[in-house]
């Protein structure tokens, strides 16, 4: 049986990435339609349902990509496939009035493996922002009535490789290599609906990135006794140009067109296109540290914080104010038994976790914030270290301030690791 399920898992693991990868409509957050839309937060579907948090986790039985270092820890004689899936609802709410949304999407997909008993290798890919919104609204100018459309699509892109290296049995360094590549598009139209012979009026604003970015980790750990120990983990990425271009197109017509130059009739009033420099944009210096204790087998407790200099840098597009983030999480693992035999529900992982984080975009010169908390169970296969993981997560987010927009989430995370032997002999299948 056992067997059975991790090879169905497999074939999901190489369906699903493949199949729902082509998604763009991975939210319908009207804040998205600022800077570089909604940037997912790192981690995979263990670190999300314990509130985010990662920096200082160390596990021979997942990969963690929020600490580079962390995979030093993976066994020689492993290797492990990670793919997930999310399912997200969000409800946005202003003036007494709301909206519901739900969409389901891929989420991520990893895989990692020791090289020799010091060095740990992951590869993976994984969206790292998006854009996603449609709303419709009735405008009145010069006593001429218009109906004003706004809407965001596309997203960006995370292909990574990371190698990790064990300097001492205490002390591991680890480097991710990111190239972050894909499109955001943000289009609006004013319809006159007095004179259905007006002409409808439209701009388009469309950034396209594709940049490598570098980031480094350490991870120290010590023994407290027999069965404890502590990890402290650091990471860091230096302030970095981000390569790409953004275009502006302004045009009237009478039919729209979407997803070509606006309307089918074009009239193209403006266009201009500019390659980014380091005056353009830049990634923001980021910076973090996380610690974690662990009972062998039984808890784990870990604890983040995680802060980049947004306000350092200026995104190129005139609506975007931008602020420092500062991102803090608390997570818990605990596991009844995990050696017993014929108790099951002793051999789960019950996880649990919080995050508090003032996000890099500032609305009216108030800055978003989002706080959110989670649960999840890890349910094991067999005796190995395959498993399904479960989470869920509820959270909003808003500026605080009664009168303006804010936003309510729920997500859950179905995720699959799945483990396998490398150059191990069995005398019995």
């Amino acid at each position: 049986m056992c067997k059975t399920l991790k090879l169905l898992l497999s074939g999901l693991m190489i369906v699903i990435p493949v199949s729902l990868l082509q998604s763009q409509n991975r939210t319908s957050s009207p804040f998205s339609r600022y800077g570089m839309g909604e940037i997912n937060p790192q981690g995979f579907s263990r670190n999300q349902a314990m509130g985010g948090t990662g920096i200082g986790l160390r596990s021979a039985g997942y990969l963690n990509n929020m600490n580079p270092a962390s995979y030093s820890a993976l066994d020689s004689m492993s290797f492990f496939f990670e793919t997930g899936l999310q399912s997200l609802t969000q409800n946005i709410s202003e003036n007494g009035a709301s909206q519901s949304f739900s969409e389901m999407n891929f989420d991520y997909f990893a895989l990692g493996f020791a090289v020799g008993p010091k060095m740990g290798i992951s590869l993976g890919f994984r969206p790292a922002a998006q854009a996603g919104y449609d709303f419709q609204s009735l405008q009145e100018a010069n006593n001429d009535p218009h109906l004003l459309q706004i809407k965001g699509e596309g997203n960006f892109t995370d292909l990574y490789a990371s190698v990790a290296y064990s300097i001492s049995p205490s002390l591991s360094a680890g480097v991710n290599a990111s190239y972050w590549f894909g499109d955001i598009k943000h289009t609006s139209f004013q319809d006159f609906t007095s004179d259905p012979n007006a002409y409808i009026y439209g701009s388009r604003i469309k950034h396209h990135i594709g940049s490598l970015l570098f980031d480094l980790g350490l991870q120290y750990t010590t023994a407290l006794d027999e069965n404890r120990s502590l990890t402290l983990g650091l990471v860091f990425r230096p302030q970095t140009p981000v390569s790409g271009r953004s275009s502006h197109l302004v045009a009237r017509g009478t039919g729209y067109d979407l997803q070509g130059g606006l309307f089918t009739s074009n009239d193209t009033l403006s266009y201009d296109s500019e390659s980014w420099s380091s005056k353009n944009f830049e990634m923001p210096l980021r910076f973090g540290f996380g610690a974690s204790y662990t009972i062998q087998d039984k808890l784990s407790l870990a604890a983040d914080y995680v802060s980049e200099r947004w306000a350092d840098t200026q995104f190129p597009d005139v609506n975007t104010q931008t602020a420092n983030t500062n991102h803090i999480a608390l997570g818990a693992e605990y596991i009844p038994n995990e050696r017993t035999g014929n108790r099951y529900y002793q051999r789960i992982r019950y996880r649990a976790g919080l995050h508090y984080t003032q996000d890099y975009i500032k609305i009216n010169n108030n800055q978003l914030r989002d706080f959110g908390m989670a649960f999840g169970l890890g349910l094991p296969l067999g005796r190995s270290n395959t498993s399904i993981n479960l989470g869920f997560e509820y959270g909003n987010i808003g500026t605080g301030q009664s009168n303006e927009m804010k936003e309510t989430y729920s997500k859950f995370t179905l995720g699959f690791t799945l483990h396998e032997y490398w150059f191990f002999k069995r005398k019995f299948d």
